[in-house]
């Protein structure tokens, strides 16, 4: 795959990142309703990135060269997306109330958990077995 579409999934992840990182600091700030127009936003944008991800690896597999950092990475991206969905869903009742239900709070954490793990996968590239090389 040309750098092209690696540099187009790299900058929807970020992109996905910012979302995640603003809805935190809407959280921190009070503004719930916010929070959840940021998270509702981010789902688009995360799913762009994991069917880039996954285009990458259903590539390399065509090409007879299985990219496992990109099957994995695709895998945190649907993840992450249902981590981001569900903290939508716990928040959709308790805009009007202004709090932050625990069960938003706990997706957040897990959404920002997976991103931190697609960032130290993407800096240290998974070791290829004997068989791959």
């Amino acid at each position: 795959m040309d750098d092209g579409w690696k540099r187009s999934a790299c900058v929807a992840v970020e992109a996905g990142a910012a979302v995640l990182v603003a809805t935190a600091v809407s959280d921190a700030l009070g503004y719930v309703g916010a929070s959840f127009y940021l998270l509702v936003a981010g789902v688009p944008v995360l799913a762009v990135a994991g069917l880039m991800c996954f285009g990458r690896a259903v590539d390399a597999e065509e090409r007879g060269a299985p990219d496992r950092t990109a099957r994995v990475q695709s895998t945190l991206l649907g993840l992450l997306i249902v981590a981001v969905v569900l903290g939508a869903a716990a928040r959709s009742p308790a805009i009007g109330d202004g709090s932050v239900p625990v069960a938003a709070t706990v997706a957040l954490a897990l959404g920002l958990f997976f991103l931190a793990l697609q960032a130290v996968i993407a800096l240290a590239p998974l070791r290829r077995s004997p068989a791959d090389r």
